[in-house]
Protein backbone atom coordinates (compact mmCIF):
# COMPACT_ATOMS: atom_id res chain seq x y z
CA UNK A 1 0.00 0.00 0.00
CA UNK A 2 1.06 3.52 -0.69
CA UNK A 3 -0.62 6.61 0.73
CA UNK A 4 -0.43 9.85 -1.24
CA UNK A 5 -1.79 13.32 -0.56
CA UNK A 6 -4.28 14.67 -3.09
CA UNK A 7 -5.86 18.06 -3.66
CA UNK A 8 -7.63 19.52 -0.65
CA UNK A 9 -5.41 17.65 1.81
CA UNK A 10 -7.22 14.35 1.25
CA UNK A 11 -5.40 11.03 1.29
CA UNK A 12 -5.58 8.31 -1.35
CA UNK A 13 -4.50 4.72 -0.71
CA UNK A 14 -2.93 2.92 -3.67
CA UNK A 15 -2.46 -0.83 -3.98
CA UNK A 16 0.93 -1.44 -5.54
CA UNK A 17 0.75 -5.25 -5.41
CA UNK A 18 -1.82 -7.65 -4.02
CA UNK A 19 -1.89 -11.36 -3.26
CA UNK A 20 -5.41 -11.60 -1.78
CA UNK A 21 -8.76 -10.67 -3.35
CA UNK A 22 -12.09 -10.21 -1.55
CA UNK A 23 -14.31 -12.20 -3.92
CA UNK A 24 -18.07 -12.73 -3.98
CA UNK A 25 -19.40 -16.12 -5.08
CA UNK A 26 -22.61 -15.28 -7.01
CA UNK A 27 -24.12 -18.75 -6.53
CA UNK A 28 -23.88 -18.75 -2.72
CA UNK A 29 -23.80 -14.94 -2.20
CA UNK A 30 -20.88 -15.36 0.21
CA UNK A 31 -17.67 -13.37 0.42
CA UNK A 32 -14.41 -15.30 0.18
CA UNK A 33 -10.80 -14.35 0.68
CA UNK A 34 -9.02 -15.92 -2.31
CA UNK A 35 -5.36 -16.00 -3.30
CA UNK A 36 -4.45 -14.49 -6.66
CA UNK A 37 -2.16 -16.38 -9.03
CA UNK A 38 -1.88 -14.35 -12.25
CA UNK A 39 -3.77 -11.99 -14.56
CA UNK A 40 -5.52 -13.90 -17.37
CA UNK A 41 -7.02 -11.05 -19.41
CA UNK A 42 -7.34 -7.29 -19.14
CA UNK A 43 -9.70 -5.29 -21.37
CA UNK A 44 -7.94 -2.00 -20.54
CA UNK A 45 -4.71 -2.96 -22.30
CA UNK A 46 -3.43 -6.26 -23.65
CA UNK A 47 0.07 -5.54 -22.36
CA UNK A 48 -1.21 -5.35 -18.75
CA UNK A 49 -1.60 -9.15 -18.81
CA UNK A 50 2.13 -9.56 -19.32
CA UNK A 51 2.86 -7.06 -16.53
CA UNK A 52 0.20 -8.57 -14.17
CA UNK A 53 -1.28 -5.08 -13.69
CA UNK A 54 -4.45 -4.98 -11.59
CA UNK A 55 -7.13 -2.71 -13.02
CA UNK A 56 -10.91 -2.66 -12.88
CA UNK A 57 -12.36 -5.30 -15.19
CA UNK A 58 -9.24 -7.48 -15.25
CA UNK A 59 -9.80 -11.23 -15.01
CA UNK A 60 -7.39 -12.99 -12.65
CA UNK A 61 -6.80 -16.66 -11.92
CA UNK A 62 -7.32 -17.61 -8.27
CA UNK A 63 -7.39 -20.78 -6.22
CA UNK A 64 -11.24 -20.77 -6.50
CA UNK A 65 -11.35 -20.18 -10.28
CA UNK A 66 -11.39 -17.01 -12.34
CA UNK A 67 -12.33 -13.71 -10.73
CA UNK A 68 -13.21 -10.35 -12.35
CA UNK A 69 -11.99 -7.30 -10.42
CA UNK A 70 -14.81 -4.84 -9.67
CA UNK A 71 -12.97 -2.29 -7.52
CA UNK A 72 -10.37 0.23 -8.61
CA UNK A 73 -7.20 -0.92 -6.78
CA UNK A 74 -5.27 2.25 -7.57
CA UNK A 75 -8.07 4.38 -6.06
CA UNK A 76 -9.71 2.26 -3.32
CA UNK A 77 -6.80 0.63 -1.54
CA UNK A 78 -8.27 -2.89 -1.73
CA UNK A 79 -9.04 -5.47 -4.40
CA UNK A 80 -12.63 -6.72 -4.67
CA UNK A 81 -14.06 -9.02 -7.31
CA UNK A 82 -16.70 -11.48 -8.46
CA UNK A 83 -16.00 -15.12 -9.24
CA UNK A 84 -16.87 -15.96 -12.87
CA UNK A 85 -17.42 -19.35 -14.42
Amino acid sequence: LKIIRTKGGNMKTLVMAAQVINAIDPSTKKALKVTMKTVVENPANRHYVRMNALTRGAVVDTNHGKCRITSRPAQDGCVNGILVK
